[in-house]
């Protein structure tokens, strides 16, 4: 790891890392995970999301696949793919 990716690091949750240089605030990486699970339609799912990241053992920096992974785990759900049908609908 470079030495200015550790000198830049952001501690705790506030954002999560894309790459070395790119970054997503919280809450849109919330929107984006409800999105990318299809979650819309899950009563509350905004704020198990947020209850549950307050629990995330990880240190900074975050990355995103770590962090979906995680939370995948803990929650149980999976990423949809616009292009695949889901087997109910088969």
């Amino acid at each position: 790891m470079s030495d200015d990716f550790a000198i830049k690091q952001v501690r705790g949750l506030k954002c999560i890392h894309l790459s070395k240089t790119e970054r997503l605030e919280l809450d849109c990486f919330v929107d984006h995970y409800i999105k990318t699970r299809n979650l819309h339609d899950v009563p509350d799912i905004e704020r198990t999301l947020r209850s549950t990241l307050d629990g995330y053992p990880g240190h900074a920096p975050v990355m995103v696949n770590e962090l979906n992974a995680w939370i995948d785990r803990t929650l149980g759900y999976r990423a949809t793919h616009p292009d695949f049908t889901h087997l109910e609908d088969i």
